[in-house]
């Protein structure tokens, strides 16, 4: 949900119910600012008071090769004591190390927690894309909770040689959650764009909550361009594809072995394999942007999209989507 989820969604989702989340790390801290600043203003409140909303990072924009050695030893303190003591965010959502030490940015998140005070303990929320990743964070000290990341999600995540689905990672992984209603939480992203999906996806017990993305990107307070809006409302399910051409054109190269990109199939998902990476295809790209031309540039979109029917206010969306969903006695 980076560049789509900003503090005005976030904070909708917060009064629906949900717990909403502020995307960061893919452009400089200034920007992230600015949406917390945003997030603050929707809800009321003063540079004084905590945020009850979280705040992702992508991981390897923080890490080397993307970050020089120097950057790299400084950078992502710096962003983990904005997060933590200047934002005050109730949560950190972790994902995407290049690395591939998650545990270790858990460890470091809790470190920087202990260099100031606050209110609140922090929530540390971690994603992953392989069930037996998912069986060792549920052992990490520290973590909060756990998204299982299923190959049917949009935008970044597991590709299909490298993941599974939602269902099978949760299948996969319910001998070892005793009681889902105990911390470490597990939660479900991918998919799941309507109350009937969510509801099915809760029904075996094993996931605690779940994270909707593609019935999000078109409310009204989400940053998606309106074409792009439009676009995911008419789109089918079947038009939801997964690869790495977009990423070329952009030039954002740098993701986890085994992570590429789903979206609405369009000209750059359908060139020649490599052409959308050459200069020709980064500067045909760049005009699209320019353009705002939907049939080239990304719109990233899981394989629920085909549920997305219309563009409404999140907190609309987020009560319409858990209607199904019955409380445990």
């Amino acid at each position: 949900m980076a560049g789509v989820a900003g503090g005005h969604l976030a904070a909708e989702v917060h009064k629906a119910g949900g717990v909403g989340f502020i995307g960061g790390g893919h452009k400089p801290l200034e920007s992230l600012e600015a949406e917390v600043a945003k997030a603050r203003t929707s809800l009321g409140l003063s540079s004084d008071d905590d945020l009850p909303l979280g705040i992702g990072l992508i991981l390897w924009r923080l890490e080397p090769p993307h970050l020089s050695g120097s950057a790299a030893q400084t950078e992502p303190d710096r962003w983990l004591r904005y997060v933590i003591h200047t934002a005050r965010a109730a949560s950190l959502w972790l994902a995407f190390s290049g690395s591939g030490d998650l545990q270790g940015w858990v460890e470091r998140a809790r470190r920087v927690e202990k260099e100031g005070e606050r209110r609140e303990r922090l929530k540390v929320v971690v994603m992953v894309q392989r069930a037996e990743v998912a069986k060792e964070a549920l052992g990490w000290d520290g973590v909060d909770a756990i998204v299982l990341q299923g190959t049917e999600s949009g935008g970044h995540g597991p590709s299909h040689s490298h993941g599974a689905p939602l269902s099978s990672l949760a299948a996969t992984l319910s001998t070892h959650v005793p009681n889902p209603t105990s911390p470490p939480f597990v939660l479900g992203a991918g998919g799941l764009s309507s109350p009937t999906s969510i509801s099915a996806a809760l029904a075996p017990g094993i996931l605690a909550g779940v994270v909707p993305g593609t019935a999000l990107c078109v409310a009204h307070e989400a940053t998606l361009p309106h074409a792009q809006k439009e676009l995911l409302v008419r789109a089918s399910g079947a038009e939801s594809v997964r690869g790495m051409s977009w990423d070329e054109a952009r030039g954002t190269l740098g993701w986890p072995e085994g992570v590429d990109g789903r979206a609405i199939r369009n000209r750059t998902s359908e060139e020649e394999r490599g052409v959308a990476g050459t200069e020709e295809g980064r500067e045909r790209y760049k005009r699209a942007v320019a353009e705002g031309d939907v049939e080239r540039v990304v719109t990233w979109a899981g394989t629920g999209v085909g549920d997305v029917k219309r563009i409404a206010p999140a907190q609309e969306i987020v009560r319409e989507l858990m209607s199904e969903v019955v409380d445990s006695p």
